[in-house]
């Protein structure tokens, strides 16, 4: 589960260097002859557009007052870390899912685990990432259809991507895994990947549409100051 998070965000971090300012955060010692190659260290900074959208999100009502619930929930304890947390936060919209939240920061990164039922959520966020030079090209992000016929309404994939662009999701790129689903995507100039584990994984319930949905409608929980 760690590996395919480590490997997705990765990716993404590759994916992001088109559209987001990249730090280098120390340089790399030449190599010796026949030694694997050394991923590169990034760090992730946000554009004025990303920091303008930061800014909003702080002011949206429903994640003021999730923060809220999430001070009174069963998971209390881990709001002080959020707040704290120097990686935009982001988390689930639905209180329910908040009251299990399992919270565990780390240096520019950090790692929120919720549980719906039997399936079980980690949202990993960061602004530090690693690109091997040995990785092979990134598969196209997805986007939403730019026209359809009229005989056709949008797939729950199609509304999902736009639901995700709309929400300022931007390089969202979806899966399947052996255990579910995993999305990986960029906001607020951090890199993101959110894995669902689920308990039925060929169920209807665990689909790349649903997946992208739920990364959509999720809230900035911690400022990311």
């Amino acid at each position: 589960m760690r590996k395919s998070l480590i490997v997705g965000v990765g990716l993404l971090a590759a994916g992001l260097l088109a559209g987001t300012a990249l730090t280098q955060t120390r340089p790399q010692p030449p190599a010796e002859p026949n030694a694997p190659p050394v991923p590169a260290a990034v760090v992730l900074t946000p554009d004025r557009a990303e920091a303008a959208a930061l800014a909003r999100a702080r002011q949206d009502p429903l994640a003021t007052r999730l923060r809220g619930v999430l001070a009174r929930s069963p998971a209390r304890a881990e709001a002080p870390e959020i707040q704290a947390s120097t990686v935009p936060v982001l988390g689930p919209s639905d209180p329910t899912l908040l009251a299990t939240a399992r919270f565990h920061p780390g240096d520019r990164q950090y790692t929120l685990v919720v549980r719906d039922g039997d399936d079980v959520i980690e949202i990993y966020g960061t602004t530090r990432a690693l690109r091997s030079p040995a990785a092979g090209p990134l598969p196209p992000p997805m986007t939403p259809p730019q026209a359809r016929t009229a005989t056709r309404g949008p797939t729950a994939l199609e509304r999902s991507l736009t639901q995700a662009g709309q929400a300022g999701l931007d390089q969202v790129r979806a899966e399947r895994t052996e255990y579910g689903v995993d999305v990986s995507f960029g906001r607020f100039g951090a890199a993101y990947n959110v894995s669902f584990i689920c308990g039925a994984p060929g169920g209807g319930n665990c689909t790349e549409a649903r997946a992208i949905a739920f990364a959509a409608s999720m809230v900035l929980l911690g400022d990311g100051q």
